[in-house]
């Protein structure tokens, strides 16, 4: 036997033994010819192709003879078939929703050229509660000269612009970039160039580069508009370029322009950008952390005012997922996973009980010559038909589900936005489906492989099987229930704590209060007449009908308003330990800021019309701020020091407001008065008598007769601006509710189908039973006990999952512990009592039955 015959035979032990059988003797003739002819590799090669192809084809036929068994079967059991194609389809669709916002979020790189590379630089000041800030833009200019594990360093700060000259005036969010962010970033402009080195100069001629987002939305995505000029807060402007819309992600912002350093109003302690850096090839963030705590030492040798400061180096993919979400998608992504192990094993119990209602017929096949193997390919055949079928509608489901989530979310919920249709989301469904009929399908496979042929044939099919499939439905239906308690209990908590933060109070009445922006140009409004201008707009307001009072502030609580945190200090006598300060937030306010807001006045006084930039500075503070710096004593009087150096008399006490969601307790702040300190670009609160959007009408008509060039933007009122604050709670518990309720009906569709199944197989034991003298009573009590007693065990085991991972659903709930025993015990009641419904069906139609035409069916 030479060598291409041993590789031959070698080839052929890898087909069935039927196909060698039939084919073996002549393929082994056909190779010794041809290679009796002419022994060459060529030769051999086209042989073993033959060999293959006619092994190709054999295989083909078997498999479509399988297909057409397969859907012969099917199309006998309509109920069964689209039973099984349902719950396949809603496992699967909503495990490949979710799955597409983990893809977009946590998995798929963010839209930069090597994101992994790219950091934000932040400020810390260990010293304080809220220990990451904003950098300054002194201290950037040091650490770019000085760093060297970069490739290049850029900030960028936002900014609002008035577009005026096309039509009717309209605000954007803007941002004031370093000609360096693109190329940092690595992006390139979608037409035209971005920014050159020279144009953030202050003699440099204005230029802007559009959004591209805006630029489609708003001008239809001209090509002409690069070159031409737009007037933004009345400075006409050259359009240089288009940004992608992957700079949007980072900056948020619908158009940029350079940012202009004036070295002499810049101060080492004024946080007010937002820095990034690209990390060099092979430099490590450990490495770069290294080097800028050096290179920040060296700095605040120079300037000893930030010597208590230092920097902070994050990733992207950190900065932009906060733990918050992370933890919540890993939650939904984890629940729906359950609910499609929930679908597979109730799918797995359907073709079971199918399997052993198709005892006979296998049993006859086996004893005709079909091998064991054979079989299970069929049912395994049948297994992947009924996935395709279920998958395949999942994935239509799934491309619908994510059009509803992209129109669901809130803005700004999730850091990339919207969520992407592409190839890897129908990948991962087509590597669901095919798992799912592996999973479902190996079960009924593996039970013909050790069914009894012997046994089967005598018994004519009916009441065999011996004990293994019983245990392995139970074992099953068991498991649902577990992972159902699971998600009972996680929605149960989720629901409870939506509950108690929706029931928050934030510190002010919310209701009847309608919130809008305005910004006033710097180039038509110089900073000694802003406070003048909105005098008179807040007096018009007022004198509206319906309106009670009005109001501005830098930054209204759950709003998209400016706000920011710094560090104070009071030099007197207080409760800090020397050289500390507090982190509070400040707001700039009109005098009737807190009448507008019905923020409660706790001691004191609130602001006047005398507290203006002729007098020493004054601040009210909340009673948060009051309490970490002087404890119970006194405040009113008393002196706080901004980090710039700025010192104010503390002349009220207000109460503590809820900044920016409602889990979270009101944090410190104080609040300065508009009149000494002018805002340009506020929020405006408006409070009526009826409802908000009433006003409306009549504030843009109060706000062209003052100035018909100003536009007004982000136009809400409070409640919805509270409701977008808990959009994310409200999401987990809705989503989560929705797949417990789903889990629940088909865990009772498991056990209603078990229990039929076993008051089918045991006809003639309940029969017998009955014929000598057993009552209904008694086998209503047999039936509900083997369902109850598979129900109380998968509660069980459901109840201590539950408990071992509270530990991860802690960080999402608000005021409830994740152990909650009311919330266990009725999750434990509601799922007994859902049981209890599935098994008395069956248990009664066991009742009901003759006991004579039991005994026939023999």
């Amino acid at each position: 036997m030479n060598w291409q015959e041993r590789c031959y035979r070698v080839l052929l032990l890898f087909y069935p033994a039927q196909f060698r059988c039939e084919y073996g003797a002549e393929l082994s003739q056909l190779f010794r010819d041809r290679i009796g002819e002419r022994s060459s590799f060529l030769l051999w090669l086209e042989t073993i192709a033959d060999v293959a192809l006619s092994a190709s084809r054999e295989h083909g036929l078997m498999l479509i003879h399988d297909l057409r068994y397969a859907a012969r079967t099917m199309r006998k059991s309509p109920a069964f078939t689209l039973a099984a194609m349902l719950t396949l389809a809603l496992g699967v669709g909503a495990t490949t929703a979710i799955f597409s916002v983990v893809n977009a979020v946590m998995v798929r790189p963010l839209p930069f050229a090597a994101p992994d590379r790219l950091v934000r630089i932040a400020e810390k000041n260990d010293k304080l509660t809220f220990s990451t800030f904003s950098a300054s833009v002194l201290n950037f200019l040091n650490w770019r000269e000085q760093a060297q594990s970069f490739d290049g360093m850029a900030f960028f700060a936002g900014g609002v612009f008035n577009l005026t000259g096309r039509g009717d005036p309209e605000q954007y969010v803007g941002a004031t970039v370093t000609p360096s962010l693109l190329p940092v970033l690595g992006l390139r402009p979608v037409a035209g160039r971005g920014f050159a080195e020279g144009e953030d100069l202050p003699q440099a001629t204005p230029v802007a580069m559009l959004g591209e987002d805006l630029w489609r939305r708003r001008f239809g995505g001209d090509p002409k508009l690069v070159g031409s000029v737009l007037h933004f807060n009345g400075i006409a402007y050259t359009i240089v370029g288009i940004a992608p819309a992957s700079l949007n992600v980072l900056t948020g912002a619908d158009l940029c322009t350079p940012y202009t350093i004036d070295l002499k109003n810049e101060k080492r302690l004024n946080h007010v950008i937002t820095a990034v850096g690209r990390l060099k090839p092979g430099v490590s963030l450990a490495q770069a952390q290294s080097e800028m705590d050096t290179v920040f030492t060296r700095v605040a040798r120079q300037y000893p005012e930030i010597q208590d400061w230092g920097i902070k180096l994050q990733t992207f993919p950190e900065w932009f997922v906060s733990p918050p979400l992370w933890t919540a998608l890993w939650v939904l992504l984890a629940a729906v996973g359950f609910v499609l192990l929930i679908a597979c094993a109730n799918v797995a119990n359907l073709l079971l009980s199918r399997a052993a209602a198709r005892q006979k017929e296998i049993a006859v096949r086996t004893a005709m010559g079909a091998s064991r193997g054979r079989l299970a390919r069929q049912l395994l055949t049948e297994s992947a038909a009924l996935a395709v079928l279920g998958g395949g509608a999942g994935a239509v489901a799934a491309l619908f589900s994510v059009r509803l989530i992209n129109a669901a979310l809130p803005p700004n919920l999730l850091p990339v936005q919207p969520i992407p249709v592409d190839a890897t989301l129908m990948w991962f469904a087509a590597a669901v489906t095919l798992a799912t009929g592996v999973v479902f399908g190996l079960a009924p496979a593996w039970q013909v492989a050790r069914t009894d042929l012997n046994t089967v044939l005598k018994q004519g099919g009916r009441s065999s099987g011996g004990a293994a499939r019983p245990a392995l439905r139970r074992a099953l239906v068991g498991g649902e229930i577990a992972l159902t308690t699971l998600l009972l209990v996680g929605a149960g908590l989720l629901i409870q704590s939506l509950g108690r933060l929706e029931r928050t109070k934030v510190g002010f009445r919310p209701e009847k209060l309608l919130c809008f922006q305005v910004a006033l140009p710097q180039t038509r409004y110089p900073a000694a007449t802003v406070w003048g201008f909105y005098e008179n707009f807040l007096a018009s307001l007022e004198t509206l009908p319906g309106v009670k009072s009005a109001a501005t502030s830098s930054g209204i609580p759950f709003g998209a308003g400016s706000s920011t945190r710094t560090p104070v200090t009071a030099p007197g006598a207080s409760k800090l330990p020397p050289g500390t300060g507090v982190p509070v937030d400040w707001r700039v306010v009109s005098p009737s800021f807190f009448r507008a807001m019905e923020i409660p006045l706790l001691r004191g006084r609130t602001f006047t019309a005398a507290d203006n930039a002729s007098v020493p500075l004054t601040t009210v503070v909340s009673e948060e701020t009051a309490r970490r710096v002087w404890g119970s004593d006194d405040p009113l009087g008393r002196t706080l020091r901004f980090g710039n150096g700025r010192e104010f008399t503390v002349v009220g006490v207000v109460g503590g407001v809820r900044l920016g969601s409602l889990d979270q307790a009101p944090l410190p702040g104080i609040y300065i008065s508009a009149a000494a300190l002018p805002f340009g670009a506020v929020d405006v609160v408006v409070r009526t008598e009826g409802k908000p959007e009433s006003a409306l009408a009549g504030v843009r008509v109060r706000l062209r007769a003052l100035d018909s060039e100003l536009p007004i933007s982000n136009v809400k009122t409070m409640e919805e601006w509270i409701d977008l604050s808990a959009a994310q709670p409200k999401l987990n518990a809705a989503l989560l509710g929705i797949f417990s309720g789903v889990a629940l009906l088909i865990a009772a569709i498991g056990v209603y189908g078990v229990l039929s199944y076993a008051v089918t197989q045991r006809t003639r034991e309940i029969g017998l039973r009955m014929a000598i003298g057993a009552q209904r009573g008694d086998v209503v009590r047999w039936i509900l006990r083997d369902g109850m007693a598979v129900a109380a065990v998968g509660v069980a085991a459901g109840l201590g999952a539950a408990v071992a991972l509270s530990r991860v659903l802690r960080t999402l709930l608000f005021e409830i512990d994740a152990r909650d025993p009311a919330t266990f015990a009725g999750v434990a009641a509601l799922l007994l009592l859902v049981a209890l419904a599935a098994c008395l069906a069956p248990a009664l139609r066991a009742s009901r039955m003759d006991p004579v035409a039991a005994l026939r069916q023999e």
